[in-house]
């Protein structure tokens, strides 16, 4: 990693059973997507503290569930925060109203987060996906998507969306390859099917879920899918919190036990590796990020673990990425 190079966390709090990201740079800017339930906000707001983060530049609740925005009130009136995006999906909950209304106390500017729109966060560009109007009957297909991308890194971060959503977001070719994935709704059968891996094949796969927790989340069935679209899976309930740390280039995965002690690093991690993309039909590569490769046709499609690799097929280095 170069000496001055901006690092970027996407770290998967440990939450129990609900929902929080945070994503942080080393040059101050954060963005926290939901606060897992309410008894997780002393976990979370650690998480912002250890990060270093004196306030949050944008706070998104993906969708009005008590699993993923309970923790939010406390977040709100511990942390400063510079803008809430939210679904604007209605739901009567007590949990959901507080936390509205907390917005408006504070007077803190708020915004629909809906397919298509963009904002930097420090080096980073933060992609909002879905959800699109009209918003779903299913509270979970609301779910604000969202694609964080630095240079050749990216985090897709899916909220609770289940098949008909990643269905629309495949038709709309919104997706791409990403490097980390969290995975939906806790890695429940509703989502992660295997049309949408396909397409996003990730290298890290994270799933938030409780331990022991009664909805048997995650499901065999996704990690099978997982397994098979050779993502490597880390799991909250198995790992504790698990943060991926890049400089746009490499990247590293640090994750707590389940007693929430570091894991001693075994063996040594070694940064995974760049992946290149490029399609059977034509002799160009490119970073996963590059917009010429979310038109790839997922069978047309032909992934490279190293530059050195896709030149050795004939390929050359796209002249939009640089690759």
């Amino acid at each position: 990693q170069s000496e001055n190079a901006v690092l970027l966390t996407v770290s998967v709090i440990d939450v129990g059973q609900g929902d929080s990201v945070l994503i942080s740079t080393s040059n101050g800017q954060a963005m926290l997507i939901d606060g897992g339930p309410a008894e997780a906000s002393p976990k979370v707001l650690e998480a912002i503290s250890k990060a270093g983060c004196e306030k949050l530049d944008v706070l998104i609740g993906t969708h009005p569930h008590a699993d993923h925005i309970g923790g939010l009130a406390r977040v709100l009136d511990e942390v400063p925060v510079d803008k809430v995006i939210d679904s604007g999906k209605v739901h009567t909950s007590k949990t959901y109203e507080g936390y509205l209304e907390k917005i408006l106390a504070k007077d803190i500017p708020f915004a629909l987060g809906r397919a298509g729109s963009s904002f930097a966060l420090g080096p980073a560009t933060v992609k909002i996906l879905w959800p699109m109007e009209p918003l779903a009957g299913n509270i979970n297909d609301c779910s604000i998507v969202v694609h964080v991308l630095y240079d050749g890194f990216s985090a897709l971060l899916t909220g609770d969306i289940e098949e008909p959503s990643e269905q629309a977001l495949i038709k709309a070719r919104s997706l791409s390859p990403t490097t980390v994935l969290k995975v939906a709704h806790h890695g429940s059968d509703t989502s992660t099917t295997a049309a949408f891996l396909s397409i996003v094949s990730p290298a890290i796969a994270i799933i938030s879920a409780g331990t022991g927790n009664t909805y048997g989340h995650p499901t065999a069935n996704v990690l099978a899918r997982l397994k098979a679209s050779g993502a490597k899976v880390y799991r909250t309930d198995l790992n504790g919190t698990v943060s991926v740390k890049t400089d746009g280039k490499t990247w590293l995965v640090e994750s707590e036990r389940g007693d929430g002690t570091k894991a001693a690093p075994a063996p040594k991690p070694e940064p995974v590796g760049q992946k290149y993309y490029g399609s059977k039909n034509s002799d160009v590569f490119h970073y996963a990020w590059c917009r010429y490769v979310a038109n790839i046709k997922a069978t047309n499609l032909r992934v490279f673990n190293s530059r050195q690799e896709a030149i050795n097929k004939g390929y050359r280095p796209c002249q939009v990425c640089k690759p």
